[in-house]
């Protein structure tokens, strides 16, 4: 017969196994806590937080059948944030060499009483100025990032293609032709202040930097993956995603970068992200499971993208 004290001792060589997990998440953190400071620590705090209670996102899928799919959806974002940086670069030269704006709306924004949004910086301290300067700096890739790379440990295919199409994908698309036709400058260039994030930049510099701010798609990329990140399970996930997300819209009116009317656009923009989003998918689906259902009758093996696209049990 196995004693109690037998039980006691199976259970404690159970729990770390079922817990290896956090586990290694725990010794990220005491690494970070007796490791030299770097602003970097924050990015893979921020992983382990939002990674700890990931069992209750995670799909019933095996690996074998979900890495076909997962696998390039996680590797696509790296891949772009890697090569699509210079070939935007290029776009904003072109857009000032050659492009005329239909709309130049410094002017109108500037009269627009509180639109620098005053009201944002009444209190402002060195560390806050610190805080929203990494938030701002990392609030282009980190709020898709790690959602994405959440879902793929989650095995959840459909949300890593939603938060890719919902963010940059759809966004791009969306946001061009007011880049292309409304010139707006960021808030401390326009009022002669110094440059909130501290660049130092030179005139040439601070002309290619400056531009595109209407709408402003550091909040429209925050605020879409802010509402998908209340459709996850976890709770502590969302409070988590929600602080960071909206410390981003912040940072922008904090750190003199956009205008109250950039924000509100911003957000309107992500709103229509996130609906557009959701209406390819939903589209995509219903012909993934026709094609299905016509090629592949009740009882017969159904293909992997079929058994992807199937609408989850609640």
């Amino acid at each position: 017969m196995i004693s109690s004290m037998d039980f006691k001792a199976i259970k404690a060589f159970e729990w770390p196994k079922k817990n290896f997990f956090q586990l290694c998440l725990m010794a990220i953190v005491l690494y970070f806590i007796f490791a030299p400071y770097r602003s970097s620590h924050y990015s893979y705090l921020l992983l382990v937080v939002t990674f700890w209670r990931l069992k209750h996102d995670r799909q019933p899928v095996s690996w074998k059948h979900f890495l076909w799919l997962g696998l390039p959806l996680v590797i696509f974002p790296i891949l772009m944030w890697q090569y699509f940086p210079p070939f935007w670069n290029k776009v904003v030269y072109w857009q000032l060499g050659t492009q005329t704006h239909l709309f130049d709306l410094d002017n109108l924004f500037r009269a627009i009483p509180g639109n620098d949004g005053w009201m944002f910086r009444v209190i402002q301290t060195p560390w806050l100025t610190s805080y929203f300067r990494w938030i701002y700096a990392n609030g282009f890739t980190l709020p898709v990032l790690i959602p994405i790379f959440r879902s793929f440990l989650a095995k959840d295919s459909l949300k890593m293609i939603r938060y890719s199409l919902s963010s940059h994908i759809l966004q791009f698309v969306l946001i061009f032709p007011f880049y292309l036709t409304i010139h707006v400058n960021e808030v401390w260039y326009v009022l002669g202040h110094p440059d909130g994030m501290g660049r130092n930049l030179s005139a040439a510099d601070a002309a290619v930097v400056v531009v595109n701010c209407f709408p402003s798609m550091h909040t429209s990329i925050a605020f879409a993956m802010l509402l998908l990140a209340w459709r996850e399970k976890d709770q502590l996930f969302r409070w988590v995603w929600t602080l960071f997300c909206l410390s981003i819209i912040y940072s922008t009116l904090y750190l003199e970068i956009h205008w109250i009317t950039d924000v509100i656009a911003g957000i309107i923009l992500a709103l229509a992200a996130v609906r557009l989003g959701d209406w390819i998918i939903a589209n995509t689906r219903a012909q993934v499971l026709a094609f299905r259902d016509q090629f592949f009758p009740q009882g017969q093996t159904s293909t992997r993208l079929g058994r992807i696209m199937q609408p989850k049990r609640p």
